[in-house]
């Protein structure tokens, strides 16, 4: 004798005429691991993008506060700012161009107080990815204002990388790239080119 044949639910339950066949993919159960499936793409996407939202602000706002201490010629507000560790390190344009620990990087930036009157430092193009304790931001920036009777106008790249201390977020790690006069115009146009054009 043949083994039984299960026949199909719909032939227990034919549908109604007129319906349409019952589609599994819009069952209550398949909606839910729909719904759980995006959650996790959307958790994964957040994880790749910087990490935590929280993390990534007080990066911003350590960016702008060294913004504003630089403006400000404030020395005890970029020492709030940097981390105190004897390895930290600033790669500058003045020689050497290494400075390492907060005793030389703070007399580089004292001495650059002294010599300008007036400074204006102004950034753009930030983005700030930021990971379990590390953490870093890249912007463009423009400086002016007068040495002497010197008249400044600058403008280059910067990368600066922070540490997750006992304190919270600090600077540990900061690269200032000028960029030369006559090529200033092309690498902002090279960066708003579209893709293949660069």
């Amino acid at each position: 004798m043949p083994p039984a044949q299960r026949l199909p639910d719909s032939h227990l339950n034919p549908p109604r005429p007129g319906a349409r066949p019952r589609d599994p993919s819009r069952s209550p159960g398949a909606r839910a691991a729909r719904a759980s499936l995006a959650a996790a793409v959307l958790c994964l996407l957040s994880a790749c993008h910087g990490g935590s939202g929280r993390d990534t602000e007080a990066i911003q706002a350590l960016v702008r506060r060294e913004v504003d201490a630089i403006n400000g010629k404030d020395l005890a507000a970029l020492s709030g700012i940097w981390s105190q560790d004897k390895s930290i390190l600033l790669f500058d344009v003045p020689p050497p161009g290494r400075f390492r620990g907060w005793d030389a990087i703070c007399r580089l930036f004292k001495d650059f107080f002294d010599k300008f009157s007036e400074i204006h430092l102004a950034i753009d193009r930030v983005q700030i990815e930021a990971r379990g304790d590390l953490a870093y931001a890249t912007y463009d920036w423009t400086l002016s204002g007068r040495m002497g009777d010197y008249a400044v106008d600058d403008r280059g790249r910067a990368t600066a990388i922070y540490r997750r201390e006992k304190e919270g977020w600090r600077l540990v790690h900061e690269n200032y790239a000028p960029v030369p006069p006559g090529l200033a115009g092309q690498t902002r146009d090279a960066a708003q080119a579209p893709e293949g054009v660069k």
